[in-house]
């Protein structure tokens, strides 16, 4: 019965030093937050990286100029 109880003791100092040896050294971690915007082109977003709802800015500015020509004529 003490032999166990000497066994499961040494287990638990083995472990107990595996896991404190592998908690030392590594490299250096940065943290990097994936809640910003990536710059570029998304899913919603056009060639430059703004969020287009509908259409392309330059395009509705166009249509605008289209309407403002033919309510003048």
């Amino acid at each position: 019965m003490n032999s166990k109880r000497v066994l499961i003791y040494l287990q638990a100092v083995i472990m107990t030093a595996c896991i404190a040896l592998a908690g030392c050294g590594g490299e250096e971690w940065t943290y990097q937050s994936d809640r910003e915007l990536k710059p570029g082109p998304g899913l919603f977003s056009g060639e430059d990286g703004e969020f287009n709802i509908i259409g392309t800015p330059q395009k509705i500015e166009e249509d605008r100029e289209e309407e403002s020509e033919k309510q003048t004529q």
